[in-house]
C-alpha cells in the first residue's frame, strides 16, 4: 500500500466517523423547550415562560420519575448497573412516547403539561458537538498521517490510539449534546463503545511505550496489555462487576503498566542525550494530555466524585498531547519521520479550510455558490497559506545553507587542485561548510551509497573517490537538527560533481607518472647500467663507493614507485610486508594502532623516508638481536605521529652507533621528527616521533 492508499483508508474512516456522529446527532429528538437540572429536580422551561418543576413524566407503560439522572452526559460515571439500566430503560420509554410529537409530563403542583417535538436542524446542534468533532478530527489526522507516512509497529501503534480515541470522542459527541431525548438502546450502545474504545487506547499506549523509542524485551507486554483491555470491553458490555464505572479503573491499571513503560524507557536512554531529549519531548506531550484526563475525568469517576470539568471540554487535553507530538516529529523526527510529513498535513489542512470557509460563506443567503467558492479560495489564500508558511519558518525550519553560493565559490578551488590529496581535502572542507556537523570522521569499509543512522544523528557518506574513503558526519548544523533525505541528496550532487573533477585531476596525473615512469626507466636503463660497469672496472678500494652509489639509486627508484597514500593505506602495506619478514625469521610479529588517521594524503618523499627508518630497526632487530619478537606500536595523538618499534633477544649499549642508526637519524631530520633509541626492561626500543603536518602532501 503506498503512500495515497494509506492517506485515502485514514480520510475514509475519519469521514466514515464524522458522518456517522452527525447522522446520529441531527436524528436526535428536539424539544420545544429546554431541560435542566437544580439540586434534586428535573427542571422544564419554555422560552418566555416560567421554569415548572417535574414530577414524572407520563407513559404508556407507566409513570417515568423525573430525575436528574436523565440529563446525565456521561453515563459510564453511574456507580451501578442497576441505576444504568434504569436510565437506558427510562430513555426508551420516553423515546417511543416522543415518536407521537409530543411528550407529557405532571410538574410537582401536579399540573399536566405537554413538551411539543420536532425534528432537529443544523442549527440545533450544540457549540460543544462540533468542538469534539474538531478534536476528534486533530486526533485521527495526526495519528492517521503519521502512520501513512513511516507505516511501522511503533507508528501503528500511535494511529492506533488516535483511532480509539477519536471513536470514543466521536460516539460522546452524540449522547453528551443531545437536547434531552435518544433512544435508550442507542445510548446504551453509544456508552459501551465510548468505554470499550477508553480502554483499548490505554492498551495501545501502554504498548507503544513497550516498543518505543525502543523495545524493552521479550516478555509478552503488548499481548497482556491488549488482553487486559478486551478483559475490560467484555466486562462492559456483559456488566461484569458492580457498575458502569468500573471502566475507568481497568482504564486506569493499564495506564499505570504505560507509566511503568516510560520510566524504563527513561532508564534506557540515561546515557544517550538526544534520545533522552526525544523521549522527554514524546512523554511530556502524551502524559500532559493523558495525565489531564485522567485527574479531572478518570480518577474523580473511579471514586464516584463530582466531575469539575466537562467530558466534551476536556476532550481538548488529548488534541494538545497529539499536537505537541506533531511538534516533537518536527523537532526530533519521532518515529524517524522526515519533515516532509508536515507537507502532506498542511495540504490536508488547506483542503479542511477551503471545504469549512465555503461552507460557512454558502451559509449567507446573499452570496451564491460560486462567490462563495472563490471568497473561500480567496481566504484561504490569503490567510491560511500565509499562517502555514510563518508557522514553517518560525517554529520548523533550521538556518538556511546558502549551498549556491557554496557551490560558486568552490569552482575556483578546482581550478586550483593539483593532486587527489589535494580534491580530498576540498571535499572535507565543503562538507563542513555546507553541513556544519559536530565531527567528521573516516569508516573503517567502503559503503555503496550514503545512509542515514542513528534516527539521522549520524549520515554515513560513501566514498567518492575509488579508495576506502567513506567517512561518517555527526550532527548537522552544530547539533541544531538532524539528517534527513534532503541531505543525501545534496551529498549525491556534490559527488557528482567531484567526480568530473576527479577524472579531470586523474588525467593530469596519468601525464605525469608516465612522464615519472620515463624518468624511471631512462636512470634504469642508462645511469644503473653505467654504474654496474663502474663497479666491475673499479679497484677494489673504490668499489664500497659506487656499491652505496648503487644502493642508493635503487632508493631513489623506488621512492618514485610510491604513490601518494593516507596512513592507514600505509600502515596496512607495512603490516603486510613486516608480517612476511617476521615469519620468514620465525619471529612473532606484535602489531598495534592506535587513534583516528586522517583522509589526508602522505607524500612519497615522508612515506620512502618512515618506510626506510622502520624497515631498518626491523632489518637490525632480525638481523643482530635474534628476538622472540618484535613490536610495532602507531598512535597519533595531538596531531604527531608516533612510531615505536621493539625486541628482545641480544641487546648491547653499542647498538645505536652504528652506520644504519647514522642513517636512520639523518632520515627522521630530514622530517623534522625525532629518533629516539633506548634499553627498557631488557628490550631494544626505537621511537620515531614526527609532525603529520611535515608529511602531508
Amino acid at each position: 500500500m503506498n503512500l495515497q492508499l494509506r492517506l485515502g483508508l485514514v480520510l475514509s474512516v475519519l469521514v466514515l466517523l464524522l458522518s456517522s456522529a452527525f447522522y446520529l446527532s441531527i436524528n436526535l429528538p428536539e424539544t420545544s423547550g429546554y431541560f435542566y437540572a437544580d439540586e434534586d429536580s428535573l427542571i422544564y422551561q419554555e422560552q418566555g415562560q416560567d421554569a415548572i418543576a417535574i414530577s414524572h413524566f407520563i407513559s404508556s407503560a407507566g409513570d417515568i420519575e423525573a430525575e436528574p439522572l436523565l440529563l446525565i452526559p456521561e453515563p459510564d460515571i453511574i456507580e451501578t448497573f442497576t441505576d444504568f439500566n434504569r436510565l437506558m430503560y427510562a430513555h426508551s420509554l420516553l423515546g417511543k412516547e416522543a415518536k407521537s410529537g409530543v411528550l407529557q409530563f405532571m410538574s410537582a403542583e401536579g399540573e399536566s403539561n405537554t413538551v411539543l417535538i420536532r425534528d432537529r436542524h443544523i442549527a440545533d446542534l450544540p457549540w460543544d458537538f462540533w468542538f469534539q468533532l474538531l478534536v476528534a478530527t486533530g486526533v485521527c489526522l495526526i495519528g492517521g498521517v503519521v502512520w501513512a507516512a513511516q507505516p511501522s509497529k511503533a507508528t501503528g501503534l500511535y494511529a492506533l490510539t488516535g483511532l480509539c480515541l477519536t471513536i470514543a470522542i466521536v460516539t460522546a459527541s452524540v449522547y453528551s449534546t443531545r437536547s434531552f431525548l435518544i433512544d435508550g438502546q442507542l445510548f446504551r450502545y453509544l456508552s459501551n463503545i465510548n468505554s470499550s474504545n477508553a480502554i483499548l487506547f490505554s492498551s495501545a499506549l501502554a504498548s507503544l511505550l513497550w516498543y518505543y523509542p525502543q523495545r524493552l524485551g521479550r516478555f509478552p507486554a503488548v499481548s497482556l496489555s491488549f488482553a487486559a483491555g478486551i478483559a475490560g470491553v467484555i466486562t462492559v458490555f456483559f456488566q461484569i462487576g458492580s457498575g458502569a464505572s468500573d471502566s475507568y479503573i481497568y482504564t486506569l491499571l493499564i495506564y499505570m503498566a504505560a507509566i511503568v513503560f516510560a520510566a524504563t524507557q527513561w532508564f534506557y536512554t540515561r546515557h544517550k542525550p538526544l534520545e533522552r531529549a526525544a523521549l522527554l519531548w514524546f512523554l511530556l506531550a502524551i502524559f500532559l494530555g493523558t495525565g489531564l484526563f485522567a485527574g479531572f475525568q478518570l480518577i474523580p469517576a473511579a471514586l464516584g466524585m463530582e466531575l469539575l470539568i466537562p467530558q466534551s471540554v476536556l476532550f481538548a487535553v488529548f488534541l494538545l498531547m497529539y499536537a505537541g507530538i506533531a511538534l516533537g516529529l518536527l523537532r526530533y523526527r519521532l518515529f524517524d519521520i522526515d519533515r516532509w510529513w508536515f507537507e502532506i498535513w498542511s495540504w490536508l489542512l488547506g483542503g479542511i479550510a477551503v471545504i469549512l470557509v465555503d461552507l460557512a460563506l454558502v451559509s449567507i443567503p446573499a452570496l451564491g455558490e460560486t462567490a462563495a467558492l472563490s471568497l473561500a479560495l480567496a481566504a484561504v489564500g490569503w490567510i491560511y497559506f500565509p499562517l502555514r508558511q510563518w508557522f514553517w519558518t518560525r517554529f520548523v525550519s533550521v538556518p538556511t545553507r546558502d549551498l549556491q553560493n557554496i557551490l560558486h565559490s568552490s569552482i575556483p578551488m578546482f581550478v586550483d587542485i593539483r593532486d587527489v590529496g589535494e580534491l580530498r581535502l576540498l571535499w572535507i572542507r565543503l562538507l563542513e561548510d555546507i553541513f556544519s556537523p559536530l565531527s567528521i570522521s573516516p569508516l573503517d569499509k567502503m559503503l555503496d551509497h550514503s545512509e542515514i543512522r542513528d534516527g539521522g544523528q549520524v549520515l554515513a557518506v560513501s566514498g567518492v573517490f575509488n579508495e576506502n574513503h567513506s567517512i561518517e558526519m555527526a550532527m548537522p548544523e552544530k547539533g541544531r537538527r538532524l539528517f534527513n533525505r534532503g541531505d543525501i541528496a545534496i551529498i549525491e550532487l556534490l559527488q557528482a560533481q567531484f567526480k568530473v573533477a576527479i577524472s579531470a585531476v586523474e588525467a593530469r596525473e596519468e601525464g605525469r607518472f608516465a612522464e615519472r615512469d620515463r624518468i624511471r626507466r631512462d636512470i634504469h636503463d642508462d645511469l644503473g647500467a653505467r654504474l654496474l660497469t663502474l663497479l666491475h672496472r673499479s679497484a677494489d678500494s673504490e668499489r664500497p663507493l659506487v656499491r652505496e652509489a648503487i644502493k642508493d639509486l635503487r632508493a631513489l627508484l623506488e621512492a618514485l614507485d610510491i604513490p601518494p597514500r593516507s596512513l592507514s593505506q600505509m600502515l596496512s602495506a607495512w603490516k603486510l610486508e613486516f608480517e612476511e619478514r617476521c615469519q620468514s625469521a620465525d619471529v612473532e610479529l606484535r602489531w598495534q594502532q592506535c587513534g583516528e588517521y586522517p583522509l589526508s594524503l602522505l607524500t612519497p618523499e615522508s612515506q620512502h623516508q618512515l618506510q626506510r627508518i622502520v624497515r631498518e630497526a626491523v632489518s637490525n632487530a632480525l638481523r643482530h638481536a635474534s628476538p622472540t619478537y618484535v613490536a610495532i606500536a602507531v598512535d597519533l595523538k595531538g596531531g604527531r605521529l608516533s612510531i615505536s618499534i621493539k625486541n628482545d633477544g641480544s641487546v648491547t649499549e653499542g647498538g645505536s652507533a652504528g652506520r644504519g642508526m647514522s642513517i636512520m637519524r639523518q632520515r627522521i631530520t630530514d622530517l623534522q621528527g625525532e629518533l629516539n633509541i633506548k634499553i627498557e626492561d631488557g628490550c631494544w626500543v626505537i621511537d620515531v616521533l614526527v609532525d603529520m603536518s611535515e608529511i602531508i602532501a
